[in-house]
């Protein structure tokens, strides 16, 4: 870097504000990245930037956390990217040495405790022009013209044909359901899948389910845009679960899911009793927390929590349940109920992993090549595209569920 360091835009959230300032960087440490951003997701999780704005503010930061852009600068120990590769910056790190990447756990990498919200102590990356004081990047940022990153959380992409836009998809949301789909929980040919939520998650895992050559896909929204846009996803069955209610949905899966027959010598099951024969091969949550309320209407149960109760109930003996959203605590026994045992008899799979279970140094790049390839479709997941300076309305738009994944762009 020169001796004169770089002032840029960003988007801050600062006491009861949220608002572009102008920022100049911080020095870098020796494992530094600094990136210029071209695009970036405003995923759902980072909407209470705008939703929820007290005047204390916990820091001044400047959030995001799923980007793609170009590296202008590296740090004298960065090994892994040069200036001018073309990267992406995920939701999760891979650096491959930590204890649990050398254990094959990518998704609890070390370096998670490099970011700032699960490390407070680490310094700012940049201060405002204007006043000196200090920003912090919240996670791997997005939401500011430039980011700074240990190496561990860069994926090079310098190979691919995607666009800025394509690119930006694998960094979080659609990435993980990917991940989760082909990966993490891998959907086994001919088999039943049912998808809890058709965001753009849920989408991104029938997509996967698709690809995976699943026999029934089963999703379950209430949002109309999305129950059209699970269809064209390729679900073969969508259900509105405000019309059918949440209390009809088990039976009525399970049912949806019956084994072709009920003959153990044939490669059957019963449908009844003890062996409990209905349910589906995987059934994977992709709802979570509602924050504030949409304009697209809150659903009853605003925590999250009823589809984790409810998916190991539709999920067969022997099945694989999956849960990928955040949710909120709660005991409330309407939402939550008893635990689904027993485990050890139903002998049903339980998975939840951040980034779906994938290595993403390994598979971001792989996951690009599908989507290369026209096996997976990420423009069909983008929705609406903003530029830089409405940041601000694409968090809304997310927070207002009112497309699918919005995307801001630098260009």
């Amino acid at each position: 870097m020169s001796n004169e360091a770089r002032v840029f835009k960003g988007w801050v959230r600062h006491r009861d504000k949220f608002e572009m300032k102008e920022l100049r960087l911080n020095p870098i440490r020796p494992k530094d990245v600094v990136i210029r951003n071209l695009a970036a997701q405003a995923c759902y999780t980072i909407v209470t930037n705008v939703t929820e704005l007290p005047e204390e503010a916990w820091r001044t930061r400047s959030p995001g956390h799923g980007a793609m852009g170009i590296v202008e600068e590296v740090g004298p120990l960065v090994t892994r990217v040069k200036p001018g590769d073309r990267v992406v910056t995920p939701v999760l790190p891979a650096c491959g040495t930590c204890y649990s990447c050398l254990r094959g756990e990518w998704w609890c990498c070390g370096h998670k405790n490099d970011i700032d919200f699960a490390h407070p102590d680490n310094p700012p990356f940049a201060v405002m022009n204007d006043t000196d004081e200090p920003v912090w990047q919240d996670h791997t940022g997005g939401f500011a013209e430039y980011a700074v990153n240990d190496e561990s959380w860069v994926v090079p992409v310098n190979e691919s044909k995607l666009s800025d836009i394509e690119l930006a998809t694998l960094a979080c949301v659609p990435g993980p359901g990917w991940a989760f789909g082909l990966i993490g929980m891998p959907v086994e040919i001919a088999s039943s899948v049912v998808v809890l939520g058709a965001g753009p998650l849920g989408l991104s895992i029938i997509q996967a389910a698709k690809m995976a050559g699943a026999r029934l896909i089963i999703a379950v929204e209430r949002i109309p845009h999305r129950l059209e846009a699970a269809k064209k996803a390729g679900a073969h069955v969508v259900i509105n679960s405000d019309e059918t209610g949440m209390d009809e949905l088990v039976p009525m899966i399970r049912e949806m899911c019956r084994p072709s027959t009920d003959n153990m010598y044939a490669g059957g099951k019963p449908y009844d009793g003890m062996y409990n024969g209905l349910g589906a091969d995987h059934v994977f949550e992709a709802a979570g927390i509602t924050f504030g309320d949409p304009t697209t209407g809150s659903p009853d149960d605003k925590t999250g929590a009823h589809f984790i109760t409810l998916g190991p109930k539709l999920t067969r003996r022997g099945g694989t349940f999956v849960a990928t959203g955040v949710i909120a605590p709660t005991s409330d026994p309407k939402v939550w109920g008893p635990a689904p045992g027993p485990f050890d008899y139903h002998g049903k799979r339980y998975l939840s992993a951040a980034y779906g279970g994938a290595n993403v140094l390994r598979d971001i790049p792989r996951l690009a090549h599908l989507i290369e390839d026209g096996y997976l479709d990420a423009k069909a997941l983008v929705d609406p595209v903003f530029p830089f300076e409405r940041a601000d309305e694409a968090l809304w738009s997310a927070a207002n569920r009112d497309g699918l994944l919005p995307i801001i762009t630098f260009s």
